[in-house]
């Protein structure tokens, strides 16, 4: 496994990760309607292409295939997905460690995320603290995350 920068060979394969990770992973914590509002399963490609032309995302890839993505920016985490198939095989570690790393050679002091019901644990163990709970409104649809932030020595 390795973490690349954006790359536009990839540029299909991240919606399409982020959509099935929401739909297979997030379905114990969300309602098939708010699963839908989050992640439409009729891809949009090209406001995608354009999102991560702009936030060129860290992948992280095995065997060439994409196992996870995060974009990262200032202080702040976003779009941070695991591929269903690949959860507890350290992708995420990887890629927040990556994330830290990046974070120390800025000189940052804080990062910050906004974290689903279902990413909350992930990113508690890594030591983020809840600041406040969301309601996050998606096509009319009330969804609720977590603002966290982790200081760094």
């Amino acid at each position: 496994m390795k973490i690349i920068t954006y790359n536009k060979n990839y540029s299909k394969q991240i919606p399409e990760l982020f959509t099935n990770t929401i739909h297979k992973t997030c379905n114990k914590d969300y309602t098939k309607e708010q699963l839908n509002a989050w992640a439409n399963l009729h891809i949009n490609y090209e406001v995608w292409e354009k999102r991560l032309n702009k936030t060129k995302p860290y992948l992280t890839i095995c065997d060439k295939k994409l196992v996870g993505f995060a974009e990262f920016y200032e202080d702040y985490i976003d779009c941070f997905y695991v591929h269903h198939e690949y959860q507890g095989c350290d992708v995420g570690k990887m890629l927040l460690n990556n994330i830290f790393k990046i974070a120390k050679q800025n000189e940052q002091t804080l990062l910050r995320v906004d974290a689903s019901i279902t990413a909350k644990p992930f990113f508690e163990k890594f030591g983020f603290i809840e600041v406040k709970k969301n309601k996050v409104e998606r096509n009319n649809i009330e969804l609720v995350n977590f603002s966290m932030e982790k200081k760094i020595l």
